[in-house]
């Protein structure tokens, strides 16, 4: 059973905390607190509060600063409790006593402080350790009103810090965006990258509704009906933004999904990437591709065939000057196909009276391995100058 409150010594420390029965232990004579019966009350009730809170908080007393704190703090504290309670500045987080003497002394004055993913290098296990904690400061005052200790909420946020400087290295590394849209509210939040892959400053308050009127008024209407029809409205999509600041036309790709939790309020989680560069390269590529199937449609393909033959020939030449032989390319492409130098030059002459036949085309197919058809499409990267026949065999 639980000790009645009214046996307890001093049960304004409650009975429940480790830290509690620490500090009720402590021979706090030897400091300027003096006993626990002659604490002041707000002391009294500031210290019970901390102690029966499930968050991490500390008191630093006077101009000193002697410290006390409750069990949760203690995760913060590391090997360096209990070692921490009852000591002043200097003497308890001495690597960051500035800091603490600087915070007292702004606080005494009245004053409150919040500090958030504030860094620092704290030896709580006896190495340096990096560690980033938010902390909000305010006086606690007595009854005339006056400062005369420091309460301190504190969380560490070293997990949560770390991670989102990961996921913003890989954002930017990624070139990808992040947003989450609450459509009950139409709040939308959005990462630093998702601003500038719509060109949007810092100090742009972002809407659903400013982002529709960014999209290009050619696709305005594809992605309202995507929105209006789909099951999931955050499906894949690609479409154009235009620049509120230059007016350039810009690529995105969208995709996200629906997050539906128990109890909490549905909201959409996508990103964003700009796949400008990519659809630019898609562009060239299919232009390019139109270029050479038009000329293919302008040109005979037995020309085609004829002219690569004569690159190959060359090419076999070439091939033979470099092993050291000194056997001509119409040789070297006779001996493949089986046939006689005669047979084949007249094919590979500059200006042949017959064009090389589907028949000699099929056969030099199959001797380099090609699929049917090769001849008659290939692009050699040989040189294909012209083949004087007394060179070549």
């Amino acid at each position: 059973m639980t000790e009645p409150a009214a046996s307890i010594p001093y049960p304004f420390l409650g009975s429940g905390s480790k830290t509690g029965e620490l500090i009720r232990a402590y021979d706090w004579q030897k400091t300027s607190l003096g006993k626990l019966d002659q604490w002041p009350a707000c002391l009294r009730t500031a210290v019970s509060l901390i102690l029966r809170s499930d968050v991490p908080m500390t008191i630093q007393w006077g101009p000193e600063g002697y410290m006390l704190y409750n069990d949760a703090y203690r995760e913060i504290a590391g090997s360096r409790h209990p070692g921490l309670l009852g000591q002043t500045i200097h003497d308890s987080w001495s690597e960051i006593a500035d800091f603490r003497a600087q915070v007292v002394s702004d606080v005494l004055k009245g004053n409150t402080l919040n500090y958030r993913n504030e860094h620092f290098v704290l030896l709580r296990d006896g190495e340096p350790e990096d560690i980033w904690l938010d902390i909000n400061y305010s006086p606690i005052v007595d009854e005339t009103g006056t400062p005369a200790g420091v309460f301190a909420v504190v969380k560490n946020t070293t997990r949560r810090f770390q991670s989102e400087e990961r996921l913003r290295i890989a954002q930017q590394a990624g070139g990808v965006g992040i947003f989450e849209v609450y459509p009950e509210t139409g709040r939308l939040e959005v990462s630093d990258q998702f601003r500038r892959i719509w060109g949007l400053d810092a100090d742009v308050a972002v809407t659903v509704e400013l982002l529709a009127s960014l999209v290009h008024p050619d696709d305005q209407q594809a992605v309202a009906h995507r929105h209006s029809t789909l099951a999931d409205p955050l499906a894949y999509a690609e479409y154009r933004r235009v620049d509120p600041a230059t007016g350039e036309i810009r690529w995105i790709a969208r995709r996200g999904e629906v997050i539906s939790t128990k109890g909490a309020a549905e909201r959409y989680v996508g990103i964003v990437m700009d796949i400008t560069d990519r659809k630019k390269s898609e562009a060239a590529l299919a232009e390019s591709e139109a270029r050479w199937r038009l000329l293919i449609e302008q040109m005979d393909v037995k020309e085609i065939r004829h002219r690569n033959v004569r690159a190959l020939v060359r090419e076999l030449e070439r091939n033979a000057g470099r092993d050291g032989k000194r056997t001509g390319g119409l040789t070297m492409l006779a001996g493949m196909l089986g046939k006689s130098a005669a047979q084949v030059s007249r094919f590979a002459s500059e200006k042949p009276s017959t064009h090389i036949g589907d028949r000699i085309a099929r056969e030099i197919e199959d001797v380099f391995e090609k699929e049917h058809g090769w001849m008659d499409h290939v692009q050699w990267s040989a040189n294909v100058d012209d083949v004087e026949s007394g060179h070549t065999s």
